[in-house]
């Protein structure tokens, strides 16, 4: 569920990530299989679901790993997409994450790794790696794990707030970084969205969440 956060944290930033790197030894295996990825297809979110205003997001190169990231290196994921879509502003942001892994404990276990403390760790360090050449400063101002909806097996929801402090304007920028997670079987399915000044609105959040949740149960029956 990391890449979720990163993806939200580079549109923050509106810069894009320092290039590609290596492969990260700590990451899930990634052996994708036909029929996996189709599946993540089927359950993530389509620019259909949006109403107009909204376009695809460009693929972003990776930015270097987290340091504090746990090892899931003996983890086999079978599919992993996460298309997000971007507002007129060029900036606010919604999208979806979809895993798939081998094994339903598999999928548990990278669940238990996702807390909402490394979330913020690996937020912050990724914000400053990213900003420093911009002489842009970044605390974050509050990180909190709300009352989660019941629309799968597992579920949470993160709220995480940053403010990005600009030393050459002396401007200063509040981001609110939001997900909500949804898990069924060896699947785990996150709902993204940021928004700079205030989060997007819960309604339209939580309304996401659950149109995933229903294709994730209707897609988990066949697996």
């Amino acid at each position: 569920m990391r890449a979720a956060v990163a993806l939200a944290l580079l549109l923050a930033a509106l810069v894009l990530a320092s290039g590609a790197s290596a492969r990260d030894p700590k990451e899930p295996q990634q052996r994708h299989t036909v029929a996996d990825t189709r599946l993540a297809h089927s359950i993530a979110l389509k620019r259909s679901d949006l109403p107009s205003g909204w376009r695809p997001q460009p693929k972003r190169k990776p930015s270097p790993p987290c340091s504090s990231e746990p090892d899931e290196s003996n983890l086999v994921q079978t599919a992993r997409i996460d298309p997000t879509f971007l507002w007129a502003d060029g900036v606010t942001s919604v999208g979806s994450e979809v895993d798939i892994f081998k094994t339903v404990g598999q999928a548990k276990l990278d669940w238990r790794l996702s807390t909402l403390a490394l979330m913020r760790r690996c937020l912050l360090e990724s914000a400053r790696r990213e900003l420093v050449s911009q002489q842009v400063t970044v605390k974050v101002l509050s990180a909190t794990e709300l009352p989660a909806p019941k629309l799968g097996e597992r579920s949470l929801h993160y709220r995480l707030v940053l403010q990005l402090h600009q030393a050459k304007t002396k401007t200063t920028a509040p981001i609110v970084t939001e997900l909500i997670a949804i898990g069924v079987g060896r699947i785990s399915v996150v709902v993204h969205a940021l928004a700079r000044g205030t989060a997007i609105p819960a309604a339209g959040l939580g309304s996401l969440a659950s149109l995933l949740a229903k294709r994730l149960t209707n897609a988990s029956g066949g697996i």
